[in-house]
């Protein structure tokens, strides 16, 4: 009997972490849409190194939404979007510049989850790598 409840209670955290995975993998097969962002560099010690993006509507190609109209309601007025030290220069100076955009997986009803930002339409990656 002890052994039945053990081995219960092994399965559970695993069962939970997969179930976790498959809802993100879901999540990540949404459209894609970009908004534009403006932002800048809190510098928050105890949080680590994030920039603080705000996102920027009037800037955003709203098109891309069901009846060309930007779901501003289900997005959040800011977002986090933490970076390695190392490329903190490079992309706070871009932010700055104002040619940055979020690329989200959407749908309707459903929490938007960054997947990439975008730097002069390049990832974030790409740029900082060229740069």
């Amino acid at each position: 009997m002890k052994n039945k409840i053990l081995i219960t209670l092994l399965f559970l955290p695993i069962i939970g972490l997969a179930g976790t995975m498959m809802y993100y993998e879901k999540m990540t097969h949404f459209d894609r849409v970009e908004i534009a962002v403006e932002g800048y560099d809190p510098k928050d010690f105890f949080s680590g190194y994030y920039m603080n993006l705000q996102l920027n509507w009037a800037k955003t190609d709203c098109t891309q939404f069901a009846d060309s109209i930007c779901p501003q309601d289900e997005f959040a007025h800011h977002y986090n979007f933490y970076i390695n030290a190392a490329q903190s220069a490079k992309l706070s100076k871009s932010v700055n510049a104002g040619n940055v955009k979020l690329v989200f997986s959407y749908a309707e009803k459903h929490s938007p989850l960054i997947v990439d930002l975008l730097v002069d339409g390049k990832s974030y990656i790409d740029f900082v790598k060229e740069n």
